[in-house]
């Protein structure tokens, strides 16, 4: 069986959904009678139409997820995972991250998070044996 990685960091903005939380739309967020999300003045706010099966897939394999941003909106980016149901974990926003961070320290960030313990050394491979 191939290898998979212990766990899988989602970004938010324009990778779970196409817009960024702290401009493009705004909070606080609902969920309307029909079920569908919305922001403070009605406008529809929809995921990428892949993200739901693809999280789906990843937890059916037993691959925790997590989401990580750089975006100041943090209240606003969590309404929006607990809307739509996609992760039951900490959104850990870090606006000094950028391309050129360490992405072990970065990883590390996350783990340690209140609701994420740091299982296994991060100097070791990120994919199971």
């Amino acid at each position: 069986m191939a290898r998979l990685p212990k766990l899988a960091v989602f970004d938010l903005d324009y990778t779970l959904w196409p817009f960024w939380v702290d401009t493009h739309v705004d909070p606080p967020f609902h969920k309307s009678s029909d079920g569908t999300v919305r922001d403070r003045r009605g406008q529809d706010v929809r995921l990428y139409p892949e993200v739901p099966e693809v999280l789906k897939r990843l937890q059916s394999l037993g691959v925790p997820g997590a989401a990580a941003s750089r975006t100041s909106e943090i209240e606003g980016a969590n309404q929006l995972l607990e809307l739509f149901d996609l992760f039951r974990c900490y959104l850990h926003s870090h606006p000094e991250w950028n391309e050129s961070s360490n992405s072990k320290s970065r990883v590390r960030d996350i783990c340690e998070g209140p609701n994420w313990a740091l299982r296994s050394s991060l100097e070791e491979s990120p994919f199971e044996a």
